[in-house]
């Protein structure tokens, strides 16, 4: 897991570019480490919990036009989702802006799939427009 605060915001907080190119591209290497640990070889998941962005319509033409289908041309994925935050009942804004959730076959298939350069690209990508930061979970599903 990463979670990547402004640096404004605090003195120890890493820089926002750094953090997401380092906390994403490490998402590859806890995936790998993860992998070796998941029981049955079961199906693995990569969830990108993004905050709200400085100015969503920059964020959403940047992500749905340019992000997004560089993911897409991935075809080694299983599955891809994306969806947006809602306010819950309670009419609160929702916890994070956006959700991507990256479906992989085992815990070798994530590995082999993120150790790509496609893959790189994708992580190196994230800074240009997750201007409210991002976390993410890579997790065994089941």
């Amino acid at each position: 897991m990463s979670a990547i605060k402004d640096s404004a915001q605090s003195p120890t907080a890493v820089p926002r570019r750094t953090a997401l190119s380092f906390g994403l591209a490490a998402a590859a290497g806890v995936a790998a480490g993860s992998a070796a640990h998941a029981e049955g070889g079961g199906g693995m998941k990569v969830t990108v919990l993004y905050g709200a962005p400085k100015s969503p319509e920059d964020f959403e033409k940047y992500y749905l036009g340019t992000h997004m289908p560089m993911v897409y041309a991935v075809k080694e994925l299983k599955h891809t989702e994306v969806s947006i935050g809602l306010p819950g009942p309670d009419g609160k804004p929702p916890a994070f802006y956006r959700i991507a959730e990256l479906w992989f076959d085992s815990p070798d298939h994530l590995q082999q799939v993120t150790s790509t350069p496609a893959w790189k690209k994708i992580v190196e990508d994230v800074p240009n427009f997750a201007s409210g930061g991002a976390t993410v979970v890579v997790s065994k599903i089941g």
